[in-house]
């Protein structure tokens, strides 16, 4: 072998083996994220200790705070640096039940399946009264013209019998590969979003659109009210009122109840056979402004200029207050720890400073986000700062406790490439679908508004739509653990590849 022969042979193994350093360094990552997410998982032992020991955790609350202290410890214990809370609201309240009950006891007995709305205040003990029957109260006019003088002691039954939802229904479900190879295909979102501003002035009137209805009933002296609304299995919706700030209205006591047990009561009222109800409710209202906190976190970028820059994870960590809030949002909190627990364990050293933001007050209004978004990237109603335009990406999950799917764009087709990248390589745990459309409803709007490259992923729905979310029925039981480890490490791999990219996801053109 001649000197130039050898010198083209050595070139070309030094070009090699250099290919092959780079292909399996990535490969490499990502077999260490799966060993870690899938053999050593802390995932299902901290979601059990976060819903089962700190259970609910609706906005405002002591329940939220201990959760919130809970949840930043166990940060700082995987090694995150800067754990700390930011005060999101200094005048929502917090309200709690001490107990209640609601009965019928004429003309026979029927123990009711039942549970408050947030915010109702208390009875004046154990009180009875007889049912009405309102079935709307869209016009408030008609209301107070047919009912004026007549609610004194009722207790009002409003709205009409539920829809039968049949019991051989398919309650838990997945997305098909058709289904998302339909999400795929679309080129344009259908789906439309509102500024932050409209969407929030919206609310306004949406949320408070029962305030005078129940202002009329209570100043005719009615006792109290019972709803329902269509589920399944008997499953009860509570949710809650949207009365969530200091001197807002404190509603009659108000409960839904299971939807047989409404179908009944109305069908009774309405062959004259009026029920008689025994209830009692005792809450208690307080003003504790430290309990209202976004739990941030980050692990530090180790790149000189790239450190200034964050990719930023988030999911809401209140929820309402009949369960433990499992499917909402508590795994999806519990994911995001656990990637970063992963990306540490492995001894991950970022780029880029990753960060993650755990939002309290979404069910209200996106109150944590919106705070958080106005106090670094500027007021609603103004440009974005500068601070804004470091956030390589945001990335939310809070749409159950399913098997990531793929991701919707958020109308940002710049953004394909980049994802079609992150999913290739995990193709064996996630379709890796990816759909133009707009998702709505969650934190990753109030980012979205600030032209902030904004994703919310694509989960399997289970029974989140049909049984958990917003139920009596949110707990533990709900979430599974294979779909949570895969979750973990989708995530913790989705960080890796957008944190080692060259250059940050395009933004949208506005």
């Amino acid at each position: 072998m001649n000197l130039k022969t050898s010198i083209t042979l050595f070139l070309f193994l030094g070009f090699t083996i250099n290919n092959y350093s780079q292909v399996t360094s990535k490969e490499k990552v990502l077999s260490e994220i799966r060993n870690e997410g899938f053999n050593n998982s802390e995932a299902m032992n901290m979601l059990s200790q976060f819903t089962d020991i700190y259970g609910q955790r609706l906005t405002g609350t002591r329940e939220y705070y201990n959760a919130a202290t809970w949840i930043s410890d166990e940060m700082k214990k995987i090694g995150l640096q800067n754990v700390h809370f930011e005060n999101y609201c200094s005048d929502c309240r917090g309200w709690g039940i001490k107990t209640f009950a609601v009965e019928m006891v004429a003309p026979n007995y029927m123990n009711i399946s039942g549970y408050p709305l947030a915010m109702s205040k208390s009875t004046d003990g154990i009180v009875s009264g007889t049912i009405i029957s309102i079935e709307s109260y869209a016009d408030m006019n008609w209301v107070r013209s047919e009912f004026s003088g007549k609610l004194k002691g009722k207790i009002i039954l409003l709205g009409k019998e539920p829809r039968k939802k049949s019991l051989l229904d398919t309650i838990e479900s997945r997305y098909s590969e058709t289904q998302l190879k339909q999400m795929e295909q679309k080129v344009t979102a259908k789906v439309k979003t509102t500024p932050l501003p409209e969407l929030f002035e919206q609310w306004k009137t949406d949320d408070f659109s029962e305030e005078s209805f129940l202002k009329f009933i209570e100043a005719e002296g009615a006792i109290a009210v019972l709803t329902t609304r269509p589920m399944y299995l008997g499953v009860l919706h509570p949710q809650g009122t949207y009365y969530y700030k200091e001197g807002d209205l404190k509603p009659l006591p108000y409960f839904t109840i299971m939807p047989e047990h409404f179908g009944r009561l109305y069908r009774m009222t309405k062959l004259n056979a009026t029920p008689t109800i025994r209830l009692n409710l005792e809450t208690e209202f307080y003003s504790e402004p430290e309990n209202n906190v976004n739990i941030i976190g980050e692990i530090s970028g180790n790149d000189a200029k790239l450190k200034s820059e964050s990719i930023v994870l988030g999911a809401h960590f209140d929820s309402w207050h009949s369960a433990t809030g499992a499917t909402d949002n508590g795994a999806n909190c519990i994911v995001l720890v656990e990637a970063l627990r992963i990306l540490k364990q492995i001894g991950y050293e970022p780029k880029r400073t990753i960060k993650v933001g755990l939002w309290g007050g979404e069910e209200q209004a996106y109150l944590g986000s919106a705070a958080y978004a106005k106090k670094h990237f500027g007021d609603l109603n103004e440009k974005p700062n500068i601070a804004s335009k470091k956030i390589a990406a945001y990335l939310n999950l809070d749409n159950g406790a399913g098997l990531i799917r793929g991701v919707y764009l958020q109308n940002n087709e710049l953004a394909r490439p980049v994802f079609e990248k992150v999913f290739e390589p995990i193709s064996t745990i996630s379709s890796g679908a990816i759909a133009i459309e707009n998702t709505l409803s969650t934190d990753h709007e109030t980012f979205d508004y600030y032209n902030i490259p904004s994703f919310q992923f694509i989960q399997d729905d289970l029974a989140y739509g049909s049984a958990t979310h917003h139920t009596t029925l949110d707990f533990l039981e709900y979430v599974p653990e294979n779909d949570i480890l895969k979750n973990a490490v989708i995530l913790a791999w989705t960080i890796y590849s957008l944190d080692t990219m060259n250059e940050n996801i395009p933004r949208k053109k506005k």
